[in-house]
């Protein structure tokens, strides 16, 4: 049986000390580059806490110090390439299948890999050939609690020493009819409290909050019955779903509100709780649990709060949410990912575009980490929010630059270089690509390239992808702006074929869409900008075509006049 270790990612979210406004802008604090590609959420979902980040590469699993981005230490030697791994109290967990596939959580030391201690998993549910139940395994920031037969065990994260024990009621009048060994719990947890969820089929479920100290009851609360329910928390709260109800709760079990269609609580602050309710960021007061605002625009991606902010992960050209294994998609995808914040009071910045492409992994601290694919290897940005004057000619959402700088798509090919190809091509420019993360700009920055009297074989598009700050930002967008081809008819995702006939510029071949049909790409880094090239399906005349444009842009060696 396959253990899934589930991670809380829980912080101190004050607000004392801090501006007025939210952060508009991101620093790099960090880059840390793995040798060899770092499995993904479709294999191994890397783990993330406030002091470190541990990155399952290959049979190892790098550990990172997120507040310096060095490397900590590197355990080696698993049976599978893809063990379930976890942080909890300052320790690192995972599972492997070393011991006759039979599960075994393991403990190690952050600094050094040494391993701490280790427990197997029970064959059987009453636990007697085992120290703790297959897939009963729940990592909380104060430790782990397992399952062990009919009792949930805390156990102190550096010695494996049980701190606590309480009893469970396995036994359901209706067993599990797909389940062998069933265990009718669910487990979530705040920074103070563990949450117990009893369910069986047919029977009124059950809600116990026990106090992570000493594992005495706090309250418990009867649900009722109910098809599907769930638990989930967050540092002050608590939410319930069940069927199509939700519940919020106080972490004391005091109800807030019970509505249709509500998300679960971000966290609490100052007596008021944060939620995704619909797609919008709703603030209610935990007293009387009346709103106090909500957002006008929908989220655009998954949202989480910490240190005192609500952070949206904003879906933009070029992006990607919640799977790390993403495909750029043609030469009409642009610019890096971008994270919106929000204010307590409810105050929304633009969308911040980040320094590099990829998938944001969450927070450590006070700083966001995002994950990139290489071409040799996998790279993690810590990434710090900061707050800068607002600037009209610099629009955040550009990263500061100024929309003047970004240009006109259609004018990059001279007419010289474009009778090379065919002597009646005809530049189409994209109307709607002068919007950019929101701000207008003077021109197009997408234009399709087609021969008037051609067959449709000479169609090509240009993309103005983004206007870096510098030379060097651009380069590193470019360097993790990797294709990876994700298609479902490939039975999962396949690295491009990369070739680099001249610094700057990169050419690809990667598989994409439900068909998984290969496509020609070129990124083209030109100075500041960022350009993209392609030319549809990965035949020869449309490989040879993508080559020749990319190779002269690279030429021009940053000459590109907005």
């Amino acid at each position: 049986m396959v253990l899934v270790l589930l991670v809380l990612l829980v912080g101190d979210v004050r607000t004392a000390g801090k501006p007025s406004e939210p952060p508009n802008t991101l620093e790099v604090a960090w880059s840390y580059v793995t040798t060899g590609r770092a499995l993904d959420t479709r294999d191994v979902s890397a783990a993330l806490s406030d002091e470190a980040l541990a990155v399952a590469v290959g049979r190892s699993v790098r550990v990172v110090d997120t507040r310096s981005g060095h490397l900590r230490s590197i355990v080696h030697g698993f049976a599978e390439d893809s063990p379930d791994l976890g942080l909890s109290g300052g320790v690192l967990f995972l599972v492997d299948t070393q011991d006759r596939f039979k599960d075994t959580l393991r403990a190690y030391e952050l600094a050094t890999g040494r391993q701490l201690w280790h427990r197997r998993a029970a064959p059987e549910a009453d636990g007697r050939a085992g120290n703790f139940i297959a897939g009963g395994v729940f990592l909380a920031e104060w430790g782990p609690v397992v399952m062990d037969g009919d009792r949930a065990l805390a156990l102190e994260p550096r010695t494996g020493a049980v701190r606590w024990n309480i009893q469970l009621d396995n036994r359901c009048a209706k067993p599990h009819p797909y389940v062998d060994l069933y265990v009718p719990y669910s487990m979530a947890a705040t920074s103070t409290r563990l949450l117990l969820l009893r369910h069986c089929t047919g029977e009124a479920a059950e809600l116990q909050a026990v106090d992570e100290r000493d594992g005495r009851s706090a309250w418990q609360k009867q649900l009722g019955r109910g098809k599907s329910i769930s638990v989930s928390a967050a540092d002050g709260a608590l939410g319930i779903r069940m069927d199509g109800e939700f519940q919020w709760l106080t972490e004391r079990g005091k109800e807030i509100l019970r509505r249709a269609a509500f998300g679960p609580p971000l966290g609490e602050e100052h007596g008021v709780v944060y939620a995704d309710v619909g797609q919008k960021l709703w603030a209610f007061r935990a007293d009387t649990g009346k709103p106090a605002w909500k957002t006008a625009h929908p989220l655009s991606g998954f949202a989480f709060m910490t240190d005192g902010l609500i952070v949206e992960d904003t879906r933009t050209d070029g992006s990607f949410s919640g799977d790390v294994r993403w495909s750029v998609g043609d030469a009409a995808g642009q610019g890096p990912g971008a994270t919106t914040f929000v204010g307590l009071d409810g105050r929304r910045t633009a969308p911040v575009p980040w320094p590099v492409a990829g998938t944001l992994l969450g927070a450590s601290g006070k700083l966001l980490v995002v994950r990139s694919e290489e071409a040799k290897g996998t790279r993690f940005t810590g990434m710090r929010p900061v707050h800068r004057a607002e600037d009209a000619a610099r629009p955040v959402a550009l990263g500061g630059t100024e929309p003047r700088h970004w240009p006109d798509a259609c004018s990059l090919l001279d007419t010289g270089f474009l009778s090379q190809l065919a002597p009646d091509y005809l530049a189409l420019p994209e109307k709607r690509s002068s919007t950019m993360h929101g701000v207008r700009l003077p021109h197009p920055s997408v234009c399709r390239f087609a021969a008037e009297s051609g067959d449709g074989s000479d169609v090509f598009s240009l993309t103005v992808r983004w206007v870096a700050p510098d030379a060097t930002a651009a380069r590193t967008y470019a360097a993790s702006a990797m294709p990876w081809g994700c298609a479902p008819g490939l039975g999962g995702c396949v690295p491009a074929w990369i070739e680099e006939p001249r610094s700057g510029a990169r050419l690809y071949v990667y598989r994409t869409g439900l068909e998984a049909r290969p496509v020609a790409h070129a990124t083209v880094v030109s100075g500041r900008y960022v350009l993209g090239v392609a030319a549809g399906e990965a035949e020869p005349a449309h490989r040879a075509l993508v080559r020749r444009v990319a190779l002269h842009l690279s030429e021009r060696g940053g000459r590109i006049a907005p």
